[in-house]
């Protein structure tokens, strides 16, 4: 049976229908699927800074570009080398720092960036929970890290990357790299802080902590874990650690860490 011009179109019609329901179907159970993923890791709404945080990100596209970001107030808004992030701060909000990616920025990795500010929220819970386990308060310590969700309006103009999330975390009062370097070289890391930083490395995987730009000394004199993105992986990078010890203290830390 010879189908008419118009039936065909009216086919085709309804081909391109399905096609769009199952588009927009698709699109809402991804972002679904996100509020899901991100949901225990949010700020709280009756966190102190959330209101403060809701007027600002409301009232012009903040996270645009970087003329934007700081026209907002925000400060050291250099990207990162390698990653672009963007780690920066804001005088409205003492005591915390933000981290985030620009709408006109890449997905890093083509990932969104709700996939790294969940990896740093999971890791900050299990290097918590070690200290915690191991009554090692004194000595280590971890930022709270949170994600915000960016409000829906405004949005960004078409052709940007949107962004919906950025990532809130206590500041942990670090020491300048110099005094951070200077002391990890020092008598002030002792054979038994080294035998606990290597349980906890060791125990959660925690592939680029054996460092001083990602365990460095805060003002109280414990050593903040900063860096949780990566974690669960066997071979921990402990060699990075080698170059600022003490002579002593390399010989031992290569003993413990079977180097």
């Amino acid at each position: 049976m010879e189908v008419s011009l118009v039936e065909r179109g009216l086919i085709f019609k309804i081909l391109a229908l399905i096609l769009i329901f199952t588009f927009f179907l698709e699109a809402e159970q991804t972002s679904d699927n996100v509020q899901i993923a991100v949901a225990p890791y949010l700020l709280p709404d009756n966190h102190l800074i959330k209101p403060a945080l809701d007027a600002l990100f409301s009232s012009s596209r903040v996270i645009l570009n970087l003329d934007t970001l700081e026209e907002a107030g925000f400060t050291k808004t250099k990207p990162r080398k390698f990653t672009k992030l963007i780690v920066t701060s804001h005088p409205d909000f003492p005591g915390y720092i933000f981290k985030l990616y620009l709408d006109s920025q890449r997905y890093y990795k083509d990932l969104p960036e709700h996939h790294y500010w969940i990896l740093r929220a999971k890791g900050v819970k299990k290097i918590r929970r070690e200290i915690s386990a191991r009554e090692l308060e004194t000595l280590f310590k971890t930022p709270h890290k949170w994600i915000y969700a960016l409000p829906q309006h405004p949005r960004p103009p078409e052709g940007y990357y949107t962004k919906q999330y950025i990532l809130v975390e206590e500041d942990m009062d670090l020491l300048s790299d110099e005094e951070n370097k200077a002391l990890w070289a020092s008598d002030a890391v002792t054979t038994e802080v080294l035998d606990h930083l290597f349980a906890i490395l060791n125990k959660i995987g925690l592939r680029d902590c054996a460092k001083p730009d990602n365990i460095p000394f805060s003002r109280d004199g414990r050593i903040a874990f900063i860096d949780t993105q990566t974690f669960g992986i066997k071979n921990v990078r402990y060699e990075k650690l080698n170059d600022y010890l003490s002579k002593p203290n390399q010989a031992y830390w290569k003993m413990i860490t079977d180097q």
